[in-house]
């Protein structure tokens, strides 16, 4: 896993945001985006227990990421019950909508801030045997520490419209850095596919599957 110039310097500058992300994460609460109660999830600081046994990690950025892995949850649920899902996601509504719809073998955190004390907390607490992100939310920080831990990566549902494609184009080889972390891309459509490979995603690791509710695939 080789790291470009761009990944390099954000990867440096991500080391030292601290002071950045707590006064962020004072704004933010100043605003109501942040739960009072469960801020300490955002420094990566665990607000359950970690269950035993094998931890599934599951990103979904915002609400309508969320309400689409709650079927494979389920079905997760189903055939390997064994599994615990960690779910994170970024935002108080779909954290409220999580701990009503989420089955019993799943467990809602927040994601901790793109930095790299609080991810590596995170990471080291959790422990995910299995990383899963869906749609198009990449942090860089939390995909290289994970790639770091030599656990299974992968996009689920991947999405990579034109507007995502030329946020990412002006640093190609950094997108092309973070995306060679993972192991596998399940794309929603071909022009995903497409705008994953001019990113520098290998071609052999892009599967065209349409949009996946169920993890037959997964497991």
């Amino acid at each position: 896993m080789g790291n470009s110039f761009g990944l390099a310097l954000y990867l440096a500058i991500s080391a030292r945001w601290k002071g950045f992300a707590e006064r962020l994460l004072t704004k933010r609460l100043a605003n109501g985006k942040e739960d009072p109660d469960r801020i300490d999830e955002r420094r990566g600081i665990a607000g359950l227990p970690r269950p035993d046994g094998p931890l599934l990690w599951l990103h979904a950025a915002s609400v309508g990421e969320s309400l689409s892995t709650l079927e494979l949850i389920r079905f997760i649920g189903q055939r390997r019950p064994e599994i615990t899902v960690l779910v994170t996601t970024g935002n108080r509504t779909s954290a409220t909508l999580m701990s009503i719809r989420l089955s019993k073998n799943a467990i809602h955190q927040f994601v901790p801030v793109d930095v790299k004390e609080y991810v590596q907390r995170f990471l080291d607490y959790w422990k995910p045997d299995m990383a899963i992100w869906t749609e198009s939310e990449l942090w860089p920080r939390l995909v290289h520490e994970m790639g770091l831990t030599g656990k299974p990566m992968m996009l689920l549902n991947a999405r990579m419209g034109m507007e995502s494609h030329r946020r990412w184009r002006w640093a190609h080889s950094m997108a092309k850095s973070v995306l060679s972390r993972f192991d596998l891309a399940l794309a929603q459509d071909e022009d995903s596919s497409r705008h994953l490979r001019q990113l520098g995603f290998p071609q052999e690791k892009i599967e065209v599957t349409g949009f996946l509710k169920e993890g037959a695939r997964v497991l």
